[in-house]
């Protein structure tokens, strides 16, 4: 499986161009605190890449990406370990995507971003745990070792996958088909309905849950 011989041997990518927008940096204890916020402009796909820590994406109530990501010390790292002072954001806009990530992967990460009504999303997280609530797009997600909950509407969407290499997958929903296929360690649920989009989530160890209300 892609993702499982991708994320265990953990985890160290981040291209990106970084642009200098308004933004902002604030301080507590060890932390920093990095926001921006980002008009949607000709954007149709947007993907945050992040590495180890949390990830909340949430609807916009705007026409704009808000943009909030808390940085912290790595734990166990002592020797070699970045300071959060040296965190950046780096964003990368290019034709009609838009990629979000961090200038290093060195670091504990608490993403919040609120996102604007978009045609497809892609959440990448290395190690942690992802929540995905009231987006409506074609929406594909891998973490590596951790576990996502996705919540969205039923009607959106036509089909749905969840898929777990080591450990459990479940898609609720009280409307459409679901199929699901259990082996020794891994599971992968299936959901189809009559709406236009897609949902993809992938882990690699831990949990993935789709609810559809």
């Amino acid at each position: 499986m892609k993702l499982l011989n991708r994320r265990l041997a953990l985890i160290s990518t981040v291209t990106g161009l970084t642009l200098i927008a308004a933004s902002s940096a604030a301080y507590a204890g060890n932390d920093k605190v990095l926001t921006q916020k980002i008009a949607v402009d000709n954007i149709k796909e947007f993907v945050i890449d992040a590495h180890v820590g949390t990830v909340k994406l949430s609807a916009s109530n705007d026409n704009k990406f808000h943009i909030y990501v808390k940085v912290s010390e790595k734990d166990g790292w002592a020797m070699f370990k970045s300071s959060p002072d040296d965190a950046k954001l780096k964003i990368d806009n290019t034709g009609d995507r838009l990629t979000v990530s961090l200038n290093e992967d060195d670091f504990g990460e608490e993403w919040r971003i609120e996102v604007p009504n978009m045609e497809k999303i892609d959440a990448d997280l290395g190690v942690g745990e992802m929540t995905i609530k009231g987006l409506q797009a074609n929406l594909s997600v891998d973490v590596g070792v951790g576990e996502v909950s996705v919540y969205s509407m039923a009607d959106s969407y036509a089909t749905v996958r969840a898929e777990s290499g080591v450990g459990a997958a479940n898609v609720h929903s009280d409307s459409g088909k679901v199929d699901q296929n259990r082996s020794m360690v891994s599971e992968t649920v299936s959901w189809v309905g009559k709406g236009d989009y897609a949902i993809s989530v992938e882990v690699g160890v831990g949990d993935a849950s789709i609810k559809l209300n």
